[in-house]
């Protein structure tokens, strides 16, 4: 291709854009600018349907609270029956009381939440459910905390749970007779055996129950002491291997039973793959 028909193409391609940069500068120039009554007329428009929208959303909500309203004040909904369960400590009347709920009061007014918060906020209430059956029923399932000993705090009796935990405070209106608990100070960590201990009483794996036991100790050196007050004997049991010595202690318990001996023991101590018995009468220690 020569230069001089090189050139001319890109006159040509030059010509072309100018012209279509003056089309489209025409056609801008060419379109009409809007009225300002126009613009005025969209923006009021548009302001009266969001105030409309806006009105009737207050409407629908004032309409749901006034509803609301209505509903909770019916006496359609008036509570007619209010069953509790679980409940053997706390009486039907003070579980009533602590959830705050009554006969004749309006169902839906019932703020389920509340009531178990209230209820879970007790002493003696381990967990509790609430469930609402409209119109007019409501029923109330408790898990209370179960004491297994009485422990001496500050010069005050509570009862405790099975791992030593407190529950409330000893009250003579309804005073329940348990085995006293006492863990001395460098012992505290052995305080963990005591649920397996006690299910193991509670399954009647051993001649004995807790409703025998006066008190017990847990002391330092691994050690347990067990009093029961009616038989007048005094269990000592290591707590290494305690499964193993309460087997021993069974088998050794028995054995005196058998013989007639078991009136005359005082203490059998069970540790160390041994069991010895002392005897009230003489005051030998004899190995079993």
């Amino acid at each position: 291709m020569s230069v001089a028909r090189l050139n001319k193409s890109r006159l040509n391609l030059n010509n072309t854009d100018r012209k279509t940069r003056a089309r489209n500068v025409n056609k801008m120039r060419r379109e009409p600018s809007r009225p300002l009554s126009d613009v005025l007329t969209t923006l009021f428009r548009k302001t009266c349907i969001s105030s409309v929208c806006l009105l009737m959303l207050a409407i629908v909500g004032l309409g749901c609270l006034a509803g609301y309203r209505w509903l909770t004040a019916h006496p359609y909904f008036a509570l007619q029956d209010i069953k509790v369960t679980g409940n053997h400590r706390l009486s039907y009347g003070e579980i009533l009381g602590i959830s705050e709920v009554g006969l004749n009061k309006n169902s839906l007014a019932v703020n389920i939440g509340d009531v178990e918060g209230r209820l879970s906020q007790n002493h003696w209430i381990k967990s509790a459910a609430v469930k609402r059956e409209l119109p007019g029923n409501l029923s109330i399932h408790v898990r209370e905390k179960t004491p297994q000993f009485m422990v001496r705090q500050s010069d005050k009796l509570f009862y405790c749970d099975s791992s030593g935990e407190l529950i409330a405070p000893v009250a003579p209106g309804k005073f329940t007779s348990l085995p006293f608990l006492n863990i001395e100070s460098d012992a505290m960590g052995k305080a963990e055996i005591l649920p397996e201990f006690m299910a193991v009483l509670s399954r009647r794996e051993l001649p004995f129950d807790p409703g025998q036991i006066a008190w017990i100790n847990i002391k330092g050196g691994d050690r347990m002491e067990i009093f029961m007050d009616n038989l007048g004997l005094t269990i000592r049991l290591g707590l290494d291997n305690w499964q193993e010595h309460l087997s021993d202690l069974n088998i050794v318990w028995h054995d005196l039973k058998n013989r007639g001996e078991f009136r005359n023991v005082a203490t059998i101590s069970a540790g160390n793959g041994r069991v010895w018995v002392e005897k009230r009468t003489s005051g030998q220690v004899a190995s079993q």
